[in-house]
């Protein structure tokens, strides 16, 4: 059915479908360009029969996801509700009651940890406190916010698949950086 994963993505979201039925969160947090919203877009077509609540800092990172993933012969996936994390934080409770997911995936979770974009989060997770949720991200850590780790507090530490940077040049998912330097001399100029 649809896109088949490369094998990374496959064996994440198996992890991750086993961990969202024992525990109703699973989150993966992989390098950027390994392909985890694909992930999440077959959550959202081995579902195509409910509603997908899909959070995610902004409508340009989405669209460019899913481009991806027509690109890569993906159907469309009409029961996916789209919010960015901005759009839920105004939304009222009222709004958000009549959203009805029956999943609910944070991309780029570790941004829900914002002072005013966590607000919508809460809210949501309360309202729909027994809806799975699956988390999507490069780094669970908050840097600059006391090295909060999202993953622990979204996910209760449940994390399906991890992957570092170094893991994924080693095993060929991504090309390794290619450093190019430049010297220029201000004053001969």
């Amino acid at each position: 059915m649809g896109v088949k994963l490369y094998l990374h993505n496959q064996d994440a979201y198996n992890a991750a479908i086993s961990m969202l039925s024992a525990n109703g969160k699973a989150a993966i947090i992989h390098p950027t360009g390994t392909g985890k919203s694909f992930i999440g877009f077959k959550l959202c077509e081995e579902n195509s029969n409910v509603v997908i609540c899909w959070l995610s800092p902004s409508e340009y990172i989405f669209r460019t996801q899913i481009e991806n993933w027509k690109c890569a012969g993906g159907c469309e996936l009409p029961n996916i509700v789209f919010l960015t994390y901005a759009k839920l934080m105004n939304m009222s409770e009222a709004e958000i009651v009549e959203i009805h997911p029956a999943y609910i995936i944070l991309d780029e979770f570790h941004r829900a940890g914002a002072d005013e974009w966590s607000k919508g989060v809460e809210c949501l997770l309360s309202i729909y406190a027994d809806i799975p949720i699956l988390g999507l991200t490069a780094t669970a850590i908050r840097y600059l916010d006391n090295q909060r780790n999202m993953a622990d507090e979204l996910f209760n530490g449940n994390v399906a698949s991890e992957m570092t940077l170094g893991e994924a040049i080693v095993r060929g998912i991504l090309n390794p950086p290619k450093y190019v330097l430049s010297v220029f001399s201000h004053q001969k100029e």
